[in-house]
């Protein structure tokens, strides 16, 4: 972990990035590529000490609500929030100011923060977005070693589901040869029946294998073969 002061925090389409870097390890994630110019190690986490000032500030003087997004380049429930409390924090304040919030994550941590989720959806809109890559247990500790497996996802999905928060999943990537296979897709969509989500979002199904990306996702790749 290091930290930096940042000049900004949310972009013009009011997403924002908390932390920069990631410990999940997932072998295909796009945010390695180079072409995002991270000047440290990818698991070295980059925490923005000032994010929530400029948060307050930006929610302040915005003229118009909107709904603020938060996980596109990184998952903000990586294990280091619970030290930082970074995105509680925010999302006390866009609760506060009266925003709508969206997120996307692959973590089972956003429980943590399900009373504030609930608060937002029930004064303006609150949407969960979750990353399910496959039905097979085993290989999901394989493709995404340093976080909760699908089926702890799929239980997420179901209590946010009971507590009246829209969800969204993200049925992405399909990796050729790991989970492109019929039993997969099938059984990813009956949880996404079961749990009742609002939408399965197939956007980018394949990957990007730019320059960081490609490296780090044959070497995985090769890893998920010989295990």
């Amino acid at each position: 972990m290091h930290v930096v002061k940042a000049k900004g925090i949310l972009s013009s389409k009011n997403g924002m990035n908390l932390y920069r870097g990631c410990t999940h390890g997932c072998i295909y994630c796009d945010s390695r590529s180079k072409c995002y110019h991270m000047d440290h190690a990818f698991e070295d986490i980059e925490v923005k000490e000032n994010a929530v000032e400029l948060l307050e500030y930006a929610l302040m003087h915005k003229r118009k609500k909107c709904m603020i997004g938060t996980g596109s380049m990184t998952d903000p429930y990586i294990p280091l929030e619970l030290e930082i409390g970074n995105v509680r924090k925010s999302l006390c304040l866009i609760e506060k100011y009266g925003f709508g919030f969206t997120v996307i994550t692959k973590s089972d941590r956003i429980l943590r923060d399900l009373d504030l989720l609930q608060k937002m959806n029930e004064k303006t809109k609150c949407v969960v977005q979750m990353t399910l890559t496959t039905y097979d247990e085993d290989l999901c500790k394989k493709i995404e070693p340093h976080v909760c497996t699908t089926e702890k996802r799929y239980e997420v999905l179901r209590q946010l589901r009971d507590a009246g928060i829209p969800t969204v999943v993200w049925l992405t990537p399909i990796l050729p040869f790991l989970n492109d296979t019929q039993d997969n897709i099938s059984g990813i969509l009956d949880m996404c029946i079961e749990a009742k989500v609002y939408g399965v979002i197939c956007f980018g199904m394949g990957l990007t294998l730019r320059e960081g990306n490609r490296e780090y996702f044959m070497r995985g790749r090769s890893s998920c073969f010989l295990i």
